[in-house]
Order: C-alpha cells, then structure tokens, then sequence
C-alpha cells in the first residue's frame, strides 16, 4: 500500500486544501457578495462562520474517537463525500438554517482531513523530508486561497450560486486526487485504542502552552479570515471583486508561510521558529490598526496568511517534539480540536459583538489583545523548549 512520495505529498495537498481552505477560508471572498445580494446581513455572514466551526469542532471529536469505531479509511472518505456535499448544498439560498447546515457540514467534513492527513501523508515520506514535506502539505490551503481568491469573482459575477459551485468544483477534483492516499489508511477500527501513557508534569505543561497558544491564535485570525473582505469593502471602498483578489494575498502567505515552515524549523529550530511566527502574527493585527492605507492592509493581509499556515505546520511538528512521534496523533488531534474551540469562539463573539453595533475595527483591536497573550505564552514555551517526551 505504500504510495511514491510525490504522490503522498500531493494528495496530502488536496487533503489539506479541502480541509482548511474549501471547508472554510473560501467562504470569506464569498461574504460581500452574500450581504450584497440578500443572503445574509453583516452579522449573519458572521454567524455562518460559527456554524462552520461548530461543524468543524464536532468532526474534530469525531477524528479523535470514531476510530475506535469506524476505520480511518472510511472517515477519509465520509470526510471528502460531506465536504463536497455541504458546499454544494450552500449554492442554494433555501433560508438562513440551510445555508447554516451546509456550513456546518463543510466544517464537519473538513475536521477530519486537517486531523488525519499528516499521519496519512507522512509515512510515505523518507524520515529526512518529513518536515519539508509536512509544510508542502499544507500549502494546500495557501494555494487553494489564492486560487479561489483570483477566480472566484468572475463566477460572483454571475451570481453568488455560480461561486459556490465553482468552490465545490475544486473541492470534487481534490477529493479525486487524494482518493487514493485515503485507502492507505487502517481498513479495521481500531476497538484497542487507549489514550497514550500520561506525560511527565513537565512536558505536559509544554504541551498544555502550546494548545493555549494554538487556541488563541484561531481568535486572533478571525478579523483577517471571516472580515476581511467586507471591512476592505464597507470601510475601506473597494469593490466586492477587489476584495476578493485582495484576500488572495492571505493564500500567497500562507503559500509561502506553509512552504517554508519546513526549511525554517530545520534552519531555526521549531520553538524559536514558533515564537518568531507569533511575534509576526501580532504585527500582522498591529498595521491593520496603524492605518487604512490599503498597501499596509495588503502587506498584513500577506502576514497574517504566512503567520496561519506556519502556525499550523510548526504546531503539528513541535507537537511530535513535546510528546513523541507516536503520540502525535492523539496530541495533534486535540490541538486541531482546541484551534476549532479558538475559530468558534471568534466567530459567535465578535459576530455577537458586530450586532451589538460594534465596527470591524474594533474586532481588530480584540485581536492584537488575543495575539499579544498568545506571543507570551510562546515566549513561555521556548524558555521550556527542553522540557520533551521524545520520539
């Protein structure tokens, strides 16, 4: 069953593409034309974020303990299925509820993507790339933002049913390609799964920062990745389409930021890495705050993406690092869990606060507060960066 590297590689891609970017970043480029043409209100775009979280955090449960059920196989599978579907469902504007469902089935199908994928891909990849290859995975979402980002607004063009189905199209030829790696995985639940042994106090408590880091940092994106858009086009004046191609500049960061994680972990190390891409996180939210000149906006657009992809790829590697490489799945898995809990909270609570009266600026200023805990407690974490399991 092994698969050649370069195929591995690649359909860990598409996995990640449909997992983090179709499942849940393409919806941004979508909003102003959503509020534009009746479908939602400003809050309600908002709120259909958290409906897809809450999708997102309910698959994330189900990637941690349908195995003991279901075959990791077949979840790969269900997975890709509900993720087409649930886009698909959105091309329709049935009410507020049947968008809120096909959002919430997105999320639902892309949780156990972003959980499963590094085990699946990897094993296929000599040991000495694994780390390179860990961040050309997820270049998915990188690519697969930019991608949507520059098309999608030809087909909002058309109409905002032509944009979702031009998303589930990508989604459909994704899950074509990555297929095949999902018949790699185990075929058999596995009904012995135990938790791991429990940690030493110490490295427990490296782990425990490096979730409460992961959990924050899904906060303070939220401002960039649910309103970006529409900040850039109520607030700022652009156009819905500029706005689109504007967001583009967050999948050429995280592109870059998800390419490049590899090479700076094995360059830097990954707990200086770690707390360099959180200090660059928190300058992202800064220059937002700084000035509406749209070249700073563009140029923080471009951070944050490079901050979110290598924030995730650098997480799931350290997260092997602090634990062991044979507890990362387990580990890994409860930090995607926590970064859906952190996507959740920022969507209901700064969607809740947008329809309190509060202005898109504002959720930018939460963010920088967020941002600055969150590049303390990496701070914290690189001062024990010994403390670890081992492989």
């Amino acid at each position: 069953m092994k698969k050649h590297p370069l195929y591995a590689t690649l359909a860990g891609f598409s996995m990640i593409a449909v997992g983090l970017c179709l499942c849940r970043y393409a919806y941004t480029p979508l909003i102003p034309s959503l509020i534009d043409e009746h479908w939602v209100t400003k809050a309600g775009a908002g709120y259909l974020g958290g409906f897809n979280c809450l999708g997102y955090l309910i698959g994330c449960l189900g990637a941690l303990f349908l195995p003991a059920y279901l075959s990791v196989r077949l979840l790969l599978r269900l997975s890709l299925v509900i993720a087409v579907g649930g886009l698909v469902m959105c091309a329709w504007d049935l009410g507020f509820v049947w968008l809120a469902l096909g959002r919430a089935a997105t999320g639902l199908g892309g949780a156990s993507l972003v959980v499963h994928t590094p085990s699946v891909a990897l094993p296929h990849v000599p040991e000495n790339w694994k780390k390179v290859a860990s961040g050309v995975v997820f270049t998915g979402a990188g690519g697969s933002i930019m991608l949507v980002s520059l098309l999608v607004p030809f087909f909002l063009s058309h109409s905002v049913m032509w944009g979702w189905l031009f998303e589930a199209a990508l989604a459909l030829v994704a899950a074509v390609i990555a297929w095949p790696l999902a018949s790699t995985a185990a075929t058999q639940p596995n009904h012995n799964r135990t938790r791991p042994d429990p940690l030493p106090r110490g490295v427990a408590g490296s782990l425990f920062l490096l979730g409460a880091a992961y959990f924050l940092a899904a906060i303070g994106i939220t401002p960039h990745t649910l309103f970006l858009t529409d900040y850039l086009h109520r607030d700022l004046g652009v156009t819905a389409a500029q706005s689109s191609m504007l967001f583009s500049l967050i999948g050429v960061g995280s592109l870059l930021g998800a390419l490049t994680s590899g090479v700076i972990a094995r360059t830097l190390g990954t707990p200086l890495s770690l707390l360099a891409n959180y200090l660059l996180g928190a300058v992202a939210v800064a220059l937002v705050l700084l000035t509406r000149s749209m070249t700073v906006v563009s140029v923080s657009a471009f951070i944050i993406g490079f901050f979110l992809l290598c924030c995730v790829a650098l997480s799931s590697v350290r997260t092997g690092e602090i634990g062991g490489s044979g507890r990362h799945p387990h580990y890994w898995g409860i930090l995607t869990l926590g970064f859906g809990v952190g996507l959740a909270t920022g969507s209901y609570g700064l969607s809740g606060l947008l329809s309190l009266g509060m202005d898109y600026y504002t959720t930018f200023v939460v963010a920088q507060g967020v941002l600055i805990v969150a590049l303390l407690l990496a701070g914290w974490l690189f001062l024990r960066r010994h403390q670890t399991a081992g492989s």
